[in-house]
């Protein structure tokens, strides 16, 4: 017979695993559309511009009539651009 070796992770309680888990998601930049959809900061412009505009082809099939299309790049280019400054002044720092 072969014996299996199982090994076990031990938490000292469920409040050393959660705030492992949640200081995680704290460092994950995102910026909030204005229909409440998150996307996810990347340091790569490309892929900026590319989440960018497909928010904004989203919106424009969804045809919700808003008025706030035609501001929505510069909305989330922004609060990109915000994002990223507090990340640079937090390194600096």
């Amino acid at each position: 017979m072969t014996k299996k070796i199982i090994q076990e992770i031990n938490y000292s309680s469920d409040k050393d695993r959660k705030g492992k888990t949640a200081s995680h998601k704290k460092r994950v930049p995102t910026v909030r559309c204005i229909c409440g959809s998150e996307i996810l900061v990347v340091p790569d412009l490309k892929a900026m511009n590319r989440a960018i505009k497909n928010r904004v082809v989203e919106h424009k099939q969804a045809r919700d009539g808003s008025d706030r299309l035609d501001s929505l790049t510069e909305f989330l280019t922004q609060q990109i651009l915000t994002v990223t400054s507090n990340i640079n002044l937090s390194i600096v720092n």
